[in-house]
């Protein structure tokens, strides 16, 4: 355990203790969370759209203050970016975040909420300057009475695009979309070939809409997607993947997915993901890279077939040895073994299983055979404290 922990810290892979390399050797199906984790979790502005480009018949010029009327008031395409994004200054949420920072970017001053209001897995409702706004997506808008019929159909294109869609409604009608993609990391898509080729089961998990989840598992070639499932619905989720009769590996990075690394046989936590999320797992990636994963699994089977050969050699070498040393054969031949013989085969098995643990040494996982690793740079004191703690 001691050199398959080790090995495993070469590649930036933190275990928590034996249990956790133990039970990774043993996990058949692997549940990614999407953003920051199987993406970058820096997703950017992509289109702006009020209701008049699809209800007026206007065309949609890059840059241009396409006018639209909320309930009266004439809204500017700005003015729309400038509403929704008022209306998440407050949020953490990195959908919110690349929000804020286009609005910033075009200049915009936005403006400070009055109210602010949070719905896990659906959105926002904020009060902007005497304006009541909604920004989510579909079951927010339903759950206000708001006709998205307008706005469905290039709702629809863009989530097919792989980009997340967020209505706005102002003053409790529709008023545009918005919508943002995040980049695919550049290593996802070799890391979840490897997981399969590992024979294990590769599932997605997201808050996001069914149809932009499909587009971004296709990019991945993930096949199981489990899609529209709100932060708190994710641990139940793992544990109906549980009751199959899999053991399951959960690999997350945000305050959202403890519960869910909590209730998973063995929780792996993005070493750049939040400080709840690496006390949680059982496993820390150092790096921001999801083709560690791989790695984690392949050095703790590696580990757990060696920890086998061990317990197998000593088991047959002891079996063969300890009734010499009893004296089997003396009524047979008058010989016993002598204390130094003893001793002697006593450290020859020693010896033996030692030598074959050190062969983890020289052990590299397959997925990072090739050019040495870069040397990981030095754990952040909180996941050295995570590490450090008792299980």
């Amino acid at each position: 355990m001691m050199a398959g922990t080790g090995k495993a810290a070469e590649y930036g892979i933190l275990f928590k203790g034996a249990i956790a390399v133990e039970a990774l050797s043993k996990i058949g199906v692997v549940v990614f969370d999407k953003t920051g984790t199987l993406t970058k979790g820096e997703p950017s502005l992509t289109d702006v759209t009020p209701i008049s480009e699809r209800s007026g018949g206007s065309d949609v010029v890059a840059g241009r203050a396409e006018a639209l009327s909320v309930r009266g008031a004439t809204v500017t395409r700005d003015e729309l970016l400038r509403v929704a994004a008022s209306a998440e200054k407050n949020s953490e949420h990195p959908l919110a975040e690349a929000m804020v920072r286009a609005a910033r970017e075009r200049g915009l001053e936005l403006a400070e909420p009055q109210s602010f209001d949070s719905i896990p897995g659906q959105g926002v409702e904020a009060n902007v300057e005497g304006r009541f706004v909604f920004l989510g997506n579909r079951k927010l808008m339903a759950d206000r009475g708001i006709d998205l019929s307008a706005l469905a159909a290039e709702a629809e294109r863009l989530e097919g695009e792989g980009k997340t869609a967020m209505f706005v409604a102002v003053d409790a009608a529709l008023g545009g979309l918005v919508a943002l993609a995040d980049t695919i990391k550049e290593t996802s898509v070799r890391a979840v070939s490897e997981l399969k080729r590992l024979g294990l089961e590769v599932v997605m998990i997201t808050g996001d809409n069914e149809r932009t989840a499909n587009a971004v598992a296709a990019q991945l070639g993930i096949e199981r997607v489990l899609a529209e499932v709100v932060p708190q619905d994710k641990a139940s989720e793992v544990r109906r993947l549980q009751a199959d009769g899999q053991a399951v590996a959960m690999v997350g990075d945000g305050v959202n997915d403890a519960p869910a690394l909590a209730q998973a046989d063995i929780g792996i936590a993005i070493g750049s993901g939040t400080d709840v999320a690496k006390e949680t797992g059982d496993v820390i990636l150092i790096r921001d890279d999801v083709l560690d994963v791989a790695a984690a699994i392949q050095v703790a089977r590696a580990t757990m077939r060696l920890v086998r050969q061990n317990l197998l050699w000593a088991f047959g070498y002891n079996s063969a040895a300890i009734p010499l040393a009893a004296g089997v054969l003396y009524p047979f031949f008058s010989q016993i073994v002598s204390p130094e013989l003893a001793a002697l085969l006593m450290a020859t098995s020693s010896f033996s299983v030692t030598m074959n643990t050190l062969r983890m040494r020289g052990y590299q996982p397959p997925v990072k055979r090739g050019p040495p690793p870069a040397s990981p740079e030095p754990a952040p004191r909180e996941v050295r404290r995570a590490v450090e703690a008792p299980s």
